[in-house]
Order: C-alpha cells, then sequence, then structure tokens
C-alpha cells in the first residue's frame, strides 16, 4: 500500500469499435468518473459513488478498487481487484459474473500479488491479447491468461525501461496503470503523479509530472467535493461581496477576484467557469476557476440570469433592454442572435400582429451604457424583478422563456425554436402573476411554472394546463438530475424544501434545512452533477446559510454558516472546482 494520498486508484478502459468510443474508468475510493480518450478529457464533470454506478458490485467493492484489467479479448468485461479477491464486471451494463479470489483465477503469483494487486496492464500484441501485466510493491509479473501462469517475474524498472530515470520513485510501486488502446501510451500512477510510455516496448519517455488539471482535464475536480459561489445582486450602498464555500472543510471565505463582480452566479456546464450577471448593469463576468483569471466583457450585455447549452458553448437570456432572447458565445463574448419574442394569442410585445408571418431576425444591438451599479429597476421595465427565466429543452433545440404581453399584461410562456429562431407557440398561464421559474421535465412534455401566486404544469403536447394549485408558490424549483422528483423552494417562510412527483406534483416530502433543525426558508437552490446532494441558499437570523442535504435520504446533512448578513439578493451555484 501507499503512503500518499493517490490521484487515481484504478484506471480501466474498454472499447466500443461501433461507436469508435474509447471509454476511461477512473477510480478514486469509493467513487468512479469516465475519462474520455478520444477528447483528452472527463466525459464526467463530477465522480459518482461506486455503489451507483454499478450496483451490483459485492459491498466490499463499492467501497473502493484497487487495480482493474481490460483485455482485447475480453472487452468490455473487466477484471476488478480488491484485496484477495477478484471478479470480472461489465461497465457498460454493471453486471458482474465469477466472484472469486486472486490465488484461485490466476493461479502461480507470488504470495504477495495473491494478497492485492496494486495495478495492472494488458500487454501489448502478445498472445492474441491473453497476456497481462500485474504490479505488486516493487515487483511486476508477466502473466499468460492461457496457461494461467506467470512467464516472468521481476523488479518493475527491469521490465520498464527508462522508469529508474525518468521517475525513479515509482519503482517502489504503482497506485494505478492504465493503456489508451486508440494510442498505445500507456500512463502509470502513483500518489498526485504520474509518467507516460509506449506499451509496444514497455518503455518510459515522460518524466514524473503532477496529475494536474492542465495535464488530466477536469478529473482532479471530478472528485472533489467542490464549492458553492455565493454572489448577490448590488442594491443602495450595502457593499458587494462573493464567497466561496469549500464543501470539503465548510468553511467560506470572501472571494476576492469575485469582488465587484455584482450580480447572479451561474457555472458553466463543467463546473470551470463562473458567470456573475447583473440585470440592471452593463458588464458580464467569467471567472475561470482552474487558473484563477477573471475576465470582464465590456460588451454591455444584460441579462440577469443565464441558462446554459449542454456543452456549455451558448447561453440565452432575455436582454433588459430590447428584451429578445438573447443567444451568447461566452467565449467571445459575442453576441450570436437575438430572437423577436411573440405572443401569438394577442398583440406582441414588439407591434408585430400576429398573423403576420413569423418574426425577422433582428441583430442584437449594445444597449445604452448603465450606470455603475445602481439600485435594481423595480419591475424590470416589464414585469419582472430581476429578468423573466429561461429554461431549455433536454435537446437542447427549444427554449421556454418567460413572457408578458404588455397589451393585455397577461403573463405567458413561449416555445421558441432555437434552430429556426422563431415563437413557435404561446403556452397560456394561470392568472397566478409573474413566472419566477420555469422547469422542463426529463422527457421533454411538461413545462413546470412556479408563480408569484401559484404553482402549475403545462403539456406541450395539447398547449393546455396538465395540473395547477397542488403546489405552493415557489421562489424557485429544479428537477434532480435523475429527472424522478422535482424539488421546490416555497416562497412562504419557513416552507423548507419540497420534494414532488414531477407527474401530479403530487408533496413526497417536505425537508427541513433551518437552523437549527427548523424549516428554514430556501433562496436558492442547486444539485451536484450526479444529483447525490442537493445546496440550499436560506438565511435565518439576519444571516446566510447554506444546507447540504442528503437526497436519497432526503435530510439536511450539513449546515455552512456565510457571515454575511442577509441584505441583498443572494442566488448560489455549484462547481466541482
Amino acid at each position: 500500500m501507499l503512503a500518499e494520498k493517490s490521484a487515481v486508484d484504478a484506471f480501466f478502459t474498454v472499447t466500443d469499435e461501433k461507436e469508435d468510443l474509447r471509454i476511461g474508468y477512473v477510480v478514486q475510493g469509493a467513487r468512479i468518473a469516465r475519462w474520455n480518450w478520444a477528447g483528452m478529457r472527463m466525459y464526467d464533470v463530477d465522480a459518482v459513488p461506486l455503489a451507483q454506478r454499478w450496483p451490483q458490485l459485492p459491498e466490499a467493492f463499492q467501497q473502493g478498487i484497487d487495480a482493474a484489467l481490460t483485455t482485447r479479448a475480453d472487452n468490455p468485461w473487466t477484471w476488478v481487484f480488491r484485496g484477495p479477491q477478484c471478479l470480472l464486471l461489465n461497465p457498460l451494463d454493471g453486471s458482474v459474473a465469477q466472484v472469486s479470489t486472486i490465488a484461485a483465477r490466476f493461479p502461480g503469483l507470488p504470495a504477495a500479488f495473491s494478497q492485492g494487486i496494486d495495478a495492472a496492464l494488458p500487454a501489448a500484441g502478445a498472445g492474441g491479447g491473453n497476456e497481462v501485466y500485474f504490479f505488486s510493491g516493487s515487483q511486476c509479473v508477466r502473466y499468460d491468461l492461457r496457461i494461467p501462469a506467470p512467464i516472468e517475474v521481476k523488479p518493475i524498472t527491469e521490465v520498464w525501461n527508462g522508469l529508474a530515470a525518468k521517475a525513479p520513485e515509482f519503482a517502489e510501486g504503482l497506485g494505478a496503470a492504465t493503456v489508451d488502446p486508440g494510442t498505445g501510451k500507456c500512463y502509470l500512477f502513483r500518489g498526485g503523479k504520474y509518467t507516460e510510455g509506449t506499451l509496444n516496448n514497455t518503455t518510459i519517455t515522460l518524466n514524473a509530472a503532477v496529475v494536474s488539471n492542465t495535464a488530466w482535464p477536469g478529473l482532479l475536480p471530478a472528485f472533489t467535493r467542490g464549492h458553492v459561489i455565493i454572489s448577490g445582486l448590488w442594491s443602495g450602498a450595502l457593499t458587494t461581496r462573493a464567497f466561496a464555500l469549500d464543501l470539503e472543510t465548510g468553511e467560506s471565505t470572501e472571494a476576492q477576484d469575485l469582488l465587484g463582480s455584482y450580480g447572479w452566479p451561474t457555472a458553466s456546464p463543467d463546473g470551470r467557469y463562473i458567470h456573475i450577471i447583473h440585470p440592471d448593469g452593463s458588464r458580464w463576468y467569467e471567472y475561470d476557476l482552474a487558473t484563477r483569471q477573471r475576465r470582464e466583457y465590456n460588451y454591455p450585455i444584460r441579462g440577469g440570469r443565464a441558462v446554459f447549452s449542454r456543452g456549455g458553448d451558448l447561453a440565452y437570456f432575455v436582454s433588459k433592454t430590447d428584451r429578445k432572447l438573447t443567444v451568447v458565445d461566452p467565449a467571445g463574448p459575442t453576441v450570436v442572435t437575438a430572437i423577436d419574442l411573440h405572443d401569438y394569442d394577442q398583440k406582441t410585445s414588439d407591434s408585430h400582429v400576429p398573423g403576420a408571418g413569423a418574426p425577422t431576425e433582428q441583430p442584437a444591438q449594445p444597449p445604452e451604457e448603465a450606470p455603475e451599479g445602481g439600485e435594481v429597476t423595480a419591475d424590470f421595465d416589464w414585469g419582472w424583478t430581476y429578468a423573466p427565466p429561461v429554461a431549455l429543452s433536454p435537446e437542447g433545440d427549444m427554449a421556454y422563456v418567460g413572457f408578458l404581453n404588455r397589451d393585455n399584461n397577461k403573463y405567458r410562456i413561449l416555445e421558441v425554436n432555437l434552430a429556426e429562431r422563431k415563437v413557435l407557440q404561446t403556452l397560456l398561464l394561470p392568472d397566478a402573476g409573474a413566472p419566477v421559474d420555469v422547469v422542463i421535465d426529463s422527457g421533454g412534455r411538461i413545462v413546470h411554472v412556479a408563480q408569484e401566486r401559484g404553482t402549475c404544469a403545462i403539456d406541450l403536447h395539447t398547449g393546455g394546463i396538465a395540473w395547477e394549485g397542488v403546489l405552493p408558490p415557489c421562489r424557485a424549483m429544479k428537477l434532480s438530475p435523475a429527472g424522478d422528483e422535482l424539488w421546490c423552494l416555497p416562497a412562504a417562510e419557513s416552507g423548507g424544501v419540497l420534494v414532488a412527483a414531477p407527474d401530479g406534483h403530487t408533496v413526497l416530502r417536505r425537508i427541513p434545512v433551518g437552523t437549527p433543525g427548523g424549516l428554514g426558508t430556501g433562496i436558492s437552490l442547486d444539485f451536484n452533477h450526479f444529483g447525490t446532494y442537493a445546496f440550499v441558499l436560506l438565511w435565518s437570523s439576519g444571516y446566510v446559510h447554506v444546507a447540504v442535504v442528503d437526497v436519497a435520504a432526503r435530510r439536511t446533512a450539513a449546515t455552512h454558516s456565510v457571515r454575511v448578513r442577509y441584505g441583498v439578493p443572494y442566488r448560489l451555484a455549484y462547481t466541482t472546482y
């Protein structure tokens, strides 16, 4: 066993020739995340428990894996090792077979190997994919699976040319090893470092280097508890403050790099970037959590709150200035397009006559310069305290936008086709005030809408109200990442967190999140990427707190205090970084 904490405990790769996929599986402790060899970055932003990814694993293996091995002959079936035990796992469907001991399944191995294997690799081009390397301590065994028996037992440095010179500490033992089947490159890991070589000639070519986010993009953040970023809107004479809550330690610190970035935080889908947007300001701030650098967008983009495409390459919001659905490439930043919003059942906000043809796309115009700071416009000039909500369909081809028809003061949800850049239909809402939040169900059929004085659901197939009034008015709502629960923060004080069924809005559970032990008043809500935890921003006794809710257990696991008085409208965003 290595004394130093390992960045990687096991790393194996399965291939799908039909789909041309090479999926790596990285294990650290009791969690697993997938690596994309083609893109050289993580598939998964956040690691998931082994027990959740592969529930058929025996309980001991759900606590962690020592090593894993996928051969060309058995792919995708993979040998998984823990202590003296081993089994076959199909990582694609989670099925398990041949639970055994190392000694029984791989006879002839030295005693140390039978008690535990540190790492394993397939041998290149040998025996039709039936020869492999096993590592234990400073020793390496070349093993023929057909006999089955060892071919040779040698010190690691005698098998891997250049290891003694390039990574001398690796001679004492490995933490994990893997190979990219597409390139034939192999990677050895020990503690927080790695080295690289060529499997075909077992030669190490890279000096030992740190497993960093530059070398392995997204790997380290995937296995951290992450941070909650808290930021608020500037208001009056109150000082703008942004905070980062470290979920590992429970400590919150003022985010100096975000000072002056007044607005609500939104995390990019990979969690690396935090975007701070203010509806009445003239700037958009982007903070790179990996490099600790901040960019201030000089182009005066006003949106208040934004939603990102699944890949994070586009952001969508309703512009305060021209009240259009604005699509922005945050890498620029550049405005890709601005789409007119029209109520086909009434006169539109831009005086288009219903039935006169589809609205035309208009180029986005820079709004007039806003003062630096200042009070938030009370009604956003057209019915919202801050900004209309925007939600994307699961496929990302449709946007659902809160809308006010100013001719009759009726609130609507507009369905916008993003490819055609036009409104497809108007979804009528009950007379319950402005839409505060909008959520699309995982099947893309039901739109859940939280309004000022009620909550409803709209069936997109019929355009009619599916149900209303089952849930109370909510200030925020989100679907769990699995899509099987609707989580809501009641607008009334001391409402806790409501967990409801997406079909019918039946309340399944009310979770207390207050301090000490009360229901609490939730302000903002977010999930980690796999939905194992929810994070609720709340205020109690005048101070801001963050409740960490165990989603499966439906209970508060921890509450962290952020020592700032609740004086401005704060929101939170979760990031793995």
